[in-house]
């Protein structure tokens, strides 16, 4: 959801390309790392809850459910929790849904701001090897305190095709955007595609 949830924003002005940070507010967070101000891309690479959480209370609950059916998102579903939304909530997508959405965004089929379409693909790149550009967003849901839910959705460039796709694992025994992850780049690796994934 960070994704659309950053783009949701830029759009409406909350924060542009090039002056997107938000200072944070003092509380303690469940990531130490979180602990700071952020920036987009910043944000987005750690997953800061808090970062978009702020964007999408600024924008509101009805505005929000309103961007979402607009893109199509899953079942477009926010309800009145500007908050929590997207964690285990009302908002539900597939897999094939994440990825046909992504190849939207990526070729802004939407008619989006140009700018603010290259400012989220430049908050989502993660790694380049010799032929291949890795760029992909990770997403962990929990119920309580167990994360049961991994995501991981990002496409792959090379000079002559762009690999778009998404993984969701589920397990009442926990799972996480972290598993995800390895799955895909196995699955890539699969496909003769050259990856390069950060541990």
């Amino acid at each position: 959801f960070k994704i659309y949830s950053a783009l949701n924003a830029l759009e409406l002005g909350m924060i542009s390309p090039t002056d997107n940070t938000l200072s944070w507010d003092g509380t303690q967070r469940e990531v130490a790392s979180w602990e700071q101000n952020h920036n987009l891309t910043s944000a987005m690479q750690q997953s800061v809850n808090w970062y978009f959480q702020t964007l999408d209370q600024n924008a509101g609950a009805v505005q929000l459910a309103e961007f979402y059916k607009s893109i199509e998102y899953g079942n477009g579903q926010i309800g009145m929790d500007a908050r929590n939304y997207w964690n285990g909530s009302s908002l539900k997508i597939s897999a094939l849904e994440q990825v046909e959405l992504l190849g939207k965004l990526y070729r802004n089929d939407f008619g989006f701001n140009n700018e603010n379409v290259a400012a989220v693909k430049d908050a989502l790149y993660i790694s380049s090897s010799e032929n291949s550009a890795l760029y992909g967003k990770t997403g962990t849901g929990k119920i309580d305190s167990t994360n049961v839910a991994g995501w991981f959705i990002g496409y792959v460039e090379q000079a002559d095709n762009t690999y778009f796709l998404a993984v969701y694992l589920c397990s009442d025994e926990g799972t996480d955007g972290g598993k995800a992850t390895q799955v895909a780049s196995d699955i890539l690796i699969s496909l003769g595609v050259e990856v390069n994934i950060p541990a």
